[in-house]
């Protein structure tokens, strides 16, 4: 949710909340005067009826009606004080239908006779107030709220402007491209404070990125020539005729340890270029091809296990990715299931139309199987570094591939579902 639509969303939810607590405290307070109006303009007839009765002889010691609201009855002798006002209901002739009405019912002694008066009010003008108010309130309310969204959408997208230009200044920042940042001034204080920061931020992030680039570009180049040369000077002294057997075993030793940090050297340097994001061409790659290629490539190890190797390519699959890395995800794949199988087991290769999958025998892990794709995580292979896989993970992140890993029917399974977006199914 964009932070505009979330500030309004909020105003809206408070403003909802306080205009309808102000408008039930309203109407309460409007009913509650209305009632007190109506209760003495009662009281304001009891007096104007007193002084009627007392001023018109004809009108004393009998009873009589003024209209419908007024009723007048003698009573023998005069009993209470007591006034008793109730809201009841009772049919109007012009609703034809029964209203309520509020009826104030007293006794009153005029120059020596009792009477009983009883004196009715329509309310229906105090529903019909209230139901008024209640829409005027609705209308009112409606149009403030129209109007304090759209007046806080123009004035806050007008504030926040330097903020949106700052990002998408930051989402056309490529590292690869180089370059410093740069940022509009603008009228508000914080937004300079932290176009500021971010100018440090990207430039300490650009500095950081060129350094680890050179760093890895050197290190792939600077240390294989001394690996390779320590590793032809031992091959050399291997060949010695005036060696002794302990010698011998020190050197293949040391040469087998040559290896794996070579090995381990080429790994580390892959990760991080991955990392880097260095691999940024792309062409659109058949799998199905690719995997046949390396099949071929690794006859002679799967041979060697005595493998049985079935296969299912579907032609379809064709991946927009980079071509070395696609190779690498391969390669890892098909390596690590000949390295790990037993011997004479199966090796199962699956293209499919938008995922692979590459299965094989072996036993279960000793490992949790959520530590499968961590760095220097490996099996019983002597001769393993623990990088591939972790290699395998970090290509299906960059890509936002999805990678899962099962054990089941003594097979382990690996399966890669490609994204939509990077299909291209022919």
């Amino acid at each position: 949710m964009k932070l505009l639509n979330a500030t309004n969303r909020f105003y809206i939810i408070v403003a909802l909340a306080l205009l309808l607590v102000s408008s039930v405290f309203l109407v309460y307070r409007v009913v509650y005067v209305i009632d007190m109006q109506i209760t003495e303009h009662m009281l304001f007839k009891k007096l104007q009826i007193e002084k009627q009765i007392a001023s018109q002889p004809e009108l004393q010691r009998r009873s009589f009606y003024i209209s419908d609201l007024i009723r007048v009855d003698t009573i023998s002798k005069f009993t209470t004080f007591k006034v008793q006002i109730k809201d009841t209901l009772m049919y109007g002739e012009l609703e034809e239908a029964e209203i309520p009405y509020r009826v104030m019912t007293y006794e009153q002694e005029i120059l020596g006779d009792a009477y009983r008066i009883s004196i009715s009010q329509r309310l229906t003008q105090n529903r019909d107030l209230v139901s008024g108010i209640a829409i005027t309130f609705l209308l009112v309310a409606i149009d403030i709220i129209a109007c304090f969204y759209f007046l806080n959408r123009y004035f806050s997208s007008t504030i926040w402007r330097p903020f949106y230009r700052a990002l998408d200044t930051l989402k056309r920042f490529d590292l690869q491209r180089g370059g410093r940042v740069r940022f509009e001034p603008t009228e508000i204080n914080e937004f300079n404070a932290l176009n500021e920061e971010l100018v440090k931020l990207t430039d300490k992030v650009s500095s950081d990125y060129r350094n680890l680039k050179e760093f890895t570009e050197n290190m792939s180049h600077e240390t294989q020539t001394p690996l390779a040369i320590i590793r032809s000077k031992l091959e050399i002294l291997l060949q010695a005729d005036n060696l002794s057997p302990e010698q011998l075993e020190q050197i293949r030793s040391t040469l087998d340890a040559i290896n794996r940090l070579t090995k381990m050297n080429r790994g580390l340097i892959m990760l991080t270029r991955i990392d880097n994001e260095q691999f940024s061409d792309e062409e659109d790659i058949r799998f199905s091809e690719l995997v046949q290629r390396r099949l071929v490539d690794l006859e002679l190890f799967i041979q060697s296990r005595e493998l049985h190797v079935e296969t299912e390519l579907n032609n379809e699959l064709v991946v927009r990715m980079n071509p070395h890395l696609a190779d690498i995800l391969v390669s890892n794949l098909l390596s690590n299931a000949i390295k790990y199988n037993i011997s004479g087991g199966r090796l199962e290769v699956s293209v499919f139309s938008d995922a692979i999958s590459i299965s094989n025998s072996g036993k279960a892990l000793t490992f949790s199987d959520q530590k499968i794709f961590e760095r220097f995580k490996r099996g019983d292979a002597v001769d393993s570094i623990g990088l591939g896989l972790a290699i395998v993970k970090r290509i299906c992140d960059h890509y936002h591939y999805f990678l899962s890993y099962q054990y089941q029917d003594d097979l382990h399974r690996f399966y890669i579902q490609f994204t939509k977006e990077r299909r291209n199914i022919t």
